[in-house]
């Protein structure tokens, strides 16, 4: 069973991080990519009362839910009108799958950690950070060599190598930021 306020509270805490910075809109959803699994967690395990006091009690996680709802309302309108630019892309695997959402879950946990840092939250974690920096890097570099299967089409290769390296270079900004 997930804790749907403690999930709820991170991405709250994410977001009010990014809009503080000007970050909004579809870019805010490009930078929470990593927090989609959790919330398709939340949707998929509770009620909609308790999903409409989660988006109550936590703002920054309601404007991402609906930010994600009207996302994915286009993407369906897409899709059935045949002017969806990935509609021909078949699904991925379900190793990759699980592989993937884990790089960009702790993708999303480290670009927390790094704000909380640069904001004065965890300044003594720099050796946490740190760790999870090569954790991460190391998993990625998996991922990476995972996705260059022949078995997968190139253009599913290219979304996820877009999608990887501009996380990539939000964390490398990240770890540049004095």
């Amino acid at each position: 069973m997930i804790d749907a306020s403690r999930i709820a509270a991170a991405i709250n805490l994410r977001v009010r991080q990014l809009e503080a910075q000007g970050i909004t809109g579809i870019a805010l959803a490009d930078h929470m990519i990593g927090h989609m699994q959790d919330l398709h967690g939340i949707y998929g395990t509770t009620s909609d009362r308790t999903l409409h006091d989660l988006c109550d009690r936590f703002p920054g996680f309601g404007r991402y839910a609906r930010i994600m709802e009207e996302m994915s309302e286009r993407n369906q309108a897409m899709l059935a009108s045949g002017n969806h630019s990935h509609g021909e892309l078949p699904e991925l695997p379900e190793p990759l799958k699980a592989k993937l959402t884990h790089v960009l879950h702790a993708a999303a946990e480290l670009e927390r950690e790094l704000q909380a840092a640069a904001d004065g939250g965890h300044a003594d974690h720099a050796g946490r950070l740190t760790e999870m920096m090569h954790r991460w890097a190391n998993d990625l570099a998996r991922l990476v060599s995972d996705f260059q299967s022949p078995d997968l089409p190139p253009a599913s290769q290219a979304l996820v190598q877009q999608v990887l390296k501009a996380t990539a270079e939000r964390i490398q900004t990240w770890m540049e930021t004095p």
